[in-house]
């Protein structure tokens, strides 16, 4: 059988700034996403007389991929009929896009193996259909993303940044930070940030940060610690990452960053840095 494998990076929200929601229940957003380099998961895609997706605790139909290719079918009226195995190093519910990222990859492979006529841009269309992240990642790279996300501006990777992420500190499901969010669980309102200047100096840049934070910090108090610990180790700053539960302490350098990992008592899912610009696959 004719197949592809692709790396599905992870990703961190390095700005996240969340607006009430539309009446359709989303919340705009406008945050700038970035892929990381090293922390991936492995999805296999191969033509096969019927479809399947294999990916460790997750049902078939409860998976982003599977969605992904029922949004494909619709959109060419050709039936889609792949098997997904998809080897998971991005654990869910941690903010990092591990589920949105797969579904990207699965969306790119589909197109080669089934020879689609669908350019970047349609490709892009679509995935917006199957969730807010999946268009940024079928582009991936660094883009400022507005709407629900769907809305992307390239950006360039902030230099000198190494990241330290730890694993989830507690499952957080994202409507139910969005809940506290909504409850009023909120920083301050803040101006809308500058998208057109390059986000250079990441250690003072006020841009930084993620609004989702006294959310998630009211459902999780344990994430306080967490961030206590990571600044103790010398993290310049810290960033929950997405809506949770994994926390980004940013640091200046890989060795800081590994010797923060290093320390005792400290959980560690990666060290890594923002992954080369360029269009995903």
């Amino acid at each position: 059988m004719a197949g592809l494998t692709l790396p599905a990076p992870a990703k961190v929200n390095l700005v996240l700034r969340v607006a009430a929601p539309r009446p359709d229940g989303y919340h705009p957003v406008t945050t700038l996403l970035v892929a990381v380099d090293g922390l991936a998961d492995t999805v296999r895609v191969a033509s096969a007389p019927a479809r399947r997706v294999i990916c460790p605790g997750v049902a078939e139909r409860d998976n982003l991929a599977w969605r992904a290719m029922d949004v494909l079918e619709r959109a060419t009226d050709r039936p889609v009929r792949l098997r997904v195995d998809i080897d998971k190093r991005i654990p869910a519910q941690a903010g990092l896009g591990g589920g949105s990222s797969d579904a990207a990859a699965v969306m790119r492979a589909a197109r080669d193996l089934l020879g689609l006529a669908l350019g970047d841009g349609d490709l892009e269309r679509l995935a917006a259909e199957v969730g807010s992240d999946v268009p940024f990642f079928v582009r991936g790279g660094a883009q400022w993303a507005t709407g629900r996300g769907e809305v992307l501006t390239p950006a360039e990777p902030p230099p000198g940044l190494w990241l330290l992420l730890t694993p989830p500190v507690v499952a957080l499901p994202t409507a139910l930070v969005y809940r506290a969010w909504d409850a009023g669980a909120r920083p301050p309102a803040l101006p809308p940030p500058d998208t057109a200047a390059p986000l250079r100096d990441w250690r003072r840049d006020g841009r930084v940060g993620n609004d989702l934070w006294p959310a998630a910090l009211a459902r999780a108090p344990r994430l306080g610690g967490v961030a206590r610990a990571l600044r103790a180790a010398g993290a310049r700053r810290v960033l929950l990452c997405g809506s949770g539960g994994a926390l980004a302490g940013l640091f200046g350098s890989a060795e800081d960053a590994r010797a923060a990992a290093a320390r005792p008592g400290l959980p560690v899912l990666a060290v890594t840095c923002p992954a080369p610009s360029g269009r995903a696959g």
